[in-house]
C-alpha cells in the first residue's frame, strides 16, 4: 500500500468539525493506534487538550468538565481494552444526562478475530449506555464529505433530545504518523474544500412546555392548601450555568409565593443556596421528617421537581397516598411508583407559566402552612448549627465549607455521607453557590477526577471544593495525578473517619453478632500500616497536602487553600464513632424541641 497522509488529514477534519460543533475540551490518554487523533486534536488551536494516562480517570475528568460547563467534552483513547475503562463514567453520564463524545481508536477489520494485539470487538462497546454508537470508518477519499457530518451528529446527539454520551469508533491502518509523500495526493483538493467549509451548523430545538401541563399544575395547586415543593438534584448540565440556576430559583420562588407552599430543597438542587429562594427554603426538612413532625405527615400535595431527592425520610412520604406530581426534563423519574402526574419539559418555564396562571386567577394565597413549616425549620436549623459548633466533626465540616465558599464558588459533593451531612448540617445561604453532584448512578467512583475536570473549565476566580469520604478518596487514588493538571483553587476535603461509616446505618449494623463482618466486609476500616496514605500519594504526584486534627487548623488551612493557585488535599481527621451518634442525637433533639413547639429564636 503506498504511503499516504490521508489518516492525518482525515483526523484533522474530524477534530476541526467537532470544534465547529461547539466542542472546546478534549481529554486524551496516550496510545499508538490513536496517534492520528492525538496529533489532530493537538494541532487544533481552539481546542484545550488535557493528557491523562489512566483512561478511567480521563473519562471522569471529561465528565466533570461537561457537568460544569454544560458542553460536551471529548475523551479519546487507543484500541483494545483502553475504552473499556470508560464504562463507569459513561454510565454516570447517561443517567445524569451529561453530554460526552467518546472516541475510541480501533484496528482495521482484517485484524479482527486474528489474535492481533490490542484488538477487541469495539463495535457498540458501551451497549445501551450511549445515545449513539457509530463508526467513522477507515479513512477513505470517497467518504471525506461524511466526516464533518458525522462529527456534527455526534456533538448534537450528545445534547439532544436527551443529553448523554455518544460513541464513535475510528479505525486506522498503519502508517499512523505523517509520512513524506513527495507530491500532492489526489484527495487533497476535496479535503481542503471540506476543511474550509467546516461542519454543518445544527440548530437544536428547546423542549417546550405544553399548555396541558401548565393547566394541570395550576389546577392541582388551586385545590391544595398544604402543598410541599420538593426539589431534588439538578442533574441537567443546564443548571450548572449560574444564569440558568438563578432563573430557576427565581421561578421556583415565584411559584412558592403564588401557592403559599414551602420549599424543601436539597443541596444539589441549585435552589438551596441563593438570594432568590432565601427565606422560602426549609433546609432541615429531612430532620423534620425523621423527627416525625405531625404538620408534615399529611400534606395534600407533593410537587417534586427535577430528580428524586436523596433524603431517605422523604422516600417514605413519597411512597404514601399523598398526591404527587413530578416536574422533570426527561423520562419518568419515580422510583417509588406513586406519582399521579408527570409534567415533562423545561421546569423553569413550567413554574413561570404556572405562577402567572395562579396569580392571575386567585387571590393572595394563605401563608399559614408555609410559615408554620418554616418556623419549625428555624428550630431545627438552630439545632443543626449547635451540632456543628463544637470541634472538628462530620457535622462541622460541611457547615464550615459552605460558610467559607464565596458567591459563585463551586461545591462538589461526594455520595454516601457527605451529601447527607451537607443537607443536615450545612445550613442555608443567600450566596449563589454552584453545586455539582454525581447523582446519576450515585456512585463513589471518579470523584477526584471529576472535580479536577470541573476545576479546569470554571473561572479561576471561583474556588472549587470537593467534599468526600476517605473510602471514596481511596477508590480514586489514581486520579490524584489529575489534580496536578489544573490551575486555580481546588480543595479536596477528605473526611477521614476510618472507613465507610454509612454502612453503620444499614440493618446489618444492628446485629451485634455480625460486628466483625460489618467492620471487615463493609466499613473496611483502614489498616494502621496505611496511615498517611493520602499524604504519600499526594506528595508522590506533586500535589499539596495538609492534615487537620482540630477545628482551628481546618478553618485556617481551608481559607489558605481557597486562595491557592493550585489543588490542595485537606484531610480532616474526625472521630470514627462521633458521626453516627451525632446524627441520631440531632434528630432526637429536633423531635424533643418540636414536641414542645418551641418558637424559633
Amino acid at each position: 500500500m503506498p504511503a499516504t497522509n490521508l489518516h492525518t488529514a482525515w483526523s484533522r477534519l474530524f477534530a476541526r468539525a467537532l470544534r465547529a460543533s461547539g466542542i472546546e475540551d478534549v481529554v486524551l490518554s496516550p496510545g499508538s493506534r490513536s496517534t492520528p487523533l492525538a496529533l489532530a486534536f493537538a494541532a487544533e488551536p481552539e481546542l484545550r487538550v488535557t493528557t491523562i494516562v489512566d483512561e478511567r480517570s480521563a473519562a471522569f475528568f471529561a465528565l466533570g468538565q461537561a457537568r460544569a460547563s454544560g458542553r460536551p467534552s471529548v475523551v479519546v483513547c487507543t484500541s483494545g481494552t483502553a475504552g473499556a475503562h470508560y464504562l463507569p463514567a459513561i454510565i454516570e453520564a447517561s443517567l445524569a444526562h451529561v453530554p460526552l463524545v467518546v472516541v475510541t481508536a480501533d484496528r482495521p477489520w482484517e485484524l479482527q478475530d486474528a489474535a492481533a494485539p490490542q484488538t477487541i470487538d469495539q463495535t457498540k462497546l458501551f451497549g445501551g449506555h450511549v445515545r449513539l454508537s457509530t463508526e467513522l470508518g477507515l479513512p477513505d477519499a470517497e467518504a471525506i464529505p461524511a466526516v464533518a457530518r458525522i462529527a456534527a451528529r455526534c456533538a448534537s446527539v450528545a445534547r439532544y433530545p436527551v443529553p448523554g454520551p455518544v460513541h464513535v469508533d475510528v479505525r486506522f491502518r498503519k502508517p499512523l504518523e505523517p509520512v513524506a509523500v513527495g507530491e500532492r495526493e489526489p484527495w487533497q483538493d476535496a479535503m481542503d474544500l471540506h476543511m474550509e467549509r467546516g461542519a454543518p451548523r445544527v440548530m437544536l430545538p428547546h423542549p417546550a412546555v405544553s399548555d396541558e401541563a401548565v393547566e394541570r399544575l395550576v389546577s392541582l395547586a388551586r385545590a391544595a392548601k398544604r402543598g410541599l415543593l420538593v426539589v431534588g438534584p439538578a442533574s441537567s448540565t443546564r443548571f450548572a450555568d449560574s444564569g440558568v440556576a438563578k432563573r430557576f430559583r427565581t421561578a421556583l420562588a415565584r411559584f412558592a409565593r403564588a401557592t403559599g407552599y414551602p420549599i424543601f430543597a436539597e443541596a444539589p438542587s441549585q435552589a438551596r443556596f441563593g438570594a432568590e429562594t432565601h427565606g422560602l427554603v426549609a433546609g432541615s426538612f429531612d430532620a423534620l421528617l425523621r423527627a416525625g413532625e405531625p404538620v408534615l405527615r399529611a400534606p395534600d400535595l407533593l410537587v417534586e421537581i427535577l430528580s428524586p431527592p436523596t433524603s431517605g425520610a422523604y422516600a417514605a412520604l413519597a411512597a404514601s397516598s399523598t398526591p404527587r406530581v413530578v416536574l422533570a426534563e426527561h423520562g419518568l423519574p419515580d422510583p417509588h411508583g406513586t406519582a399521579s402526574d408527570f409534567l415533562i419539559g423545561d421546569p423553569i418555564a413550567l413554574l413561570e407559566r404556572a405562577a402567572d396562571g395562579l396569580t392571575a386567577t386567585r387571590p393572595e394565597p394563605s401563608r399559614a402552612f408555609a410559615d408554620e413549616v418554616l418556623a419549625l425549620d428555624a428550630v431545627a436549623e438552630r439545632l443543626a448549627g449547635d451540632a456543628a459548633s463544637d470541634g472538628l466533626t462530620e457535622a462541622a465540616i460541611p457547615r464550615m465549607v459552605v460558610e467559607a465558599l464565596p458567591d459563585d464558588g463551586v461545591l462538589v459533593m461526594g455520595n454516601s455521607l457527605p451529601v447527607r451531612d451537607i443537607d443536615a448540617f450545612g445550613g442555608l445561604s443567600s450566596r449563589s453557590l454552584r453545586v455539582l453532584h454525581q447523582r446519576g448512578a450515585s456512585g463513589i467512583d471518579g470523584l477526584v477526577a471529576g472535580a479536577a475536570g470541573a476545576r479546569s473549565v470554571v473561572s479561576e476566580r471561583a474556588p472549587v471544593v470537593l467534599l468526600l469520604g476517605d473510602v471514596s478518596a481511596q477508590h480514586d487514588l489514581g486520579s490524584i495525578a489529575s489534580l496536578a493538571a489544573v490551575t486555580g483553587p481546588l480543595v479536596v476535603v477528605i473526611v477521614q473517619n476510618g472507613g465507610g461509616r454509612i454502612f453503620e446505618e444499614l440493618p446489618i449494623a444492628r446485629d451485634r453478632g455480625l460486628d466483625r463482618e460489618l467492620r471487615e466486609l463493609f466499613v473496611t476500616e483502614p489498616d494502621p500500616s496505611k496511615k498517611g496514605l493520602f499524604e504519600s500519594v499526594a506528595r508522590g504526584f506533586g500535589v499539596a497536602y495538609v492534615a487537620a486534627h482540630d477545628r482551628k487548623t481546618f478553618a485556617r488551612e481551608l481559607a489558605t487553600a481557597l486562595t491557592a493557585p493550585r489543588a490542595t488535599i485537606l484531610e480532616a481527621m474526625v472521630s470514627p464513632t462521633d458521626g453516627k451518634a451525632r446524627r441520631a442525637r440531632h434528630v432526637a433533639q429536633v423531635r424533643e424541641a418540636l414536641s414542645s413547639k418551641e418558637p424559633a429564636r
